[in-house]
């Protein structure tokens, strides 16, 4: 019975580690440094966050932070690689990250690619995306078999593409809206604890330049205290506050922007 526990903990804290550590490499790196420049950070951080971003098995860096420059630009309107008011559940949960050829390639003139495109390192984590997953299946594979990738691996693997996924459907179908943007963005706190407070979508498009989603202190943003715990080392600078304005406006109740029109879509 002990022994049975003891490898429930082990895997739990394992698997955890692996999910947590991975998803802030999408939530940190490819989503609020890559695409929306919510603050700065040193050449080797950045590499590291993108490695462990690039092993979520969530392909490149380049790829994920350009598709997602075209979702703000397209918000829940045609364009937009994932909206699930137009093009269903499942296509904008996973299908057109799976099986649409039209978000296959990120064109050079999108700014992320302008922007980093130079970078060698980000180069090959883009076009060589199979390899932090593969190397680190190998490596647990190696260390402990069958089980270690089962559930070292595949199934942190899975959890983490479902609770990054949710972003695009749960927090444009269901939850709560403090700013009335201009598209379908809501609030949410389950997703805001496992995709490390991406969930707090509404908030992040009414200010997608934040380094902070969660605008409120009980708003649970882990990725905002790493962001926060790498400028206190020198690691990051010029983090991009919340306008006052903004700040306000969420006090007050009073949207500075308004309601989605739904006869659009």
């Amino acid at each position: 019975m002990l022994a049975a526990v003891a490898t429930a903990v082990f895997w739990l804290v394992q698997g955890s580690a692996i999910t947590v550590l991975r998803a802030i490499g999408l939530t940190l790196a490819f989503h609020r440094y890559f695409a929306h420049r919510a603050f700065q950070m040193t050449r080797g951080a950045r590499f590291i966050w993108a490695l462990a971003g690039t092993a979520a098995m969530q392909k490149g860096p380049l790829w994920w932070a350009g598709n997602h420059v075209d979702h703000h630009k397209y918000a829940d309107r045609e364009g937009d690689p994932h909206r699930p008011s137009m093009s269903g559940f499942y296509h904008a949960h996973i299908g057109w990250f799976l099986d649409d050829t039209r978000w296959k390639r990120v064109p050079a003139t999108n700014p992320v690619v302008r922007d980093f495109g130079a970078a060698p390192e980000l180069r090959f984590l883009d076009t060589y995306h199979w390899v932090p997953p593969l190397t680190l299946a190998a490596a647990m594979f190696a260390m402990g078999g069958w089980p270690w990738l089962a559930w070292g691996v595949c199934l942190p693997t899975v959890t983490l593409a479902h609770a990054t996924f949710a972003i695009n459907t749960v927090n444009h179908l269901w939850g709560t809206r403090r700013f009335a943007t201009r598209d379908d963005s809501t609030n949410h706190p389950l997703t805001a604890f496992f995709a490390v407070g991406e969930g707090w979508h509404n908030h992040h498009h009414r200010d997608q330049r934040a380094a902070r989603n969660g605008f409120y202190w009980w708003e649970i943003d882990v990725t905002y205290y790493v962001i926060r715990a790498m400028a206190a080392v020198g690691l990051a600078w010029n983090l991009q506050p919340e306008p006052a304005r903004i700040c306000a406006e969420a006090a007050e109740g009073r949207p500075l922007v308004p309601a989605p029109v739904r006869s659009e879509k």
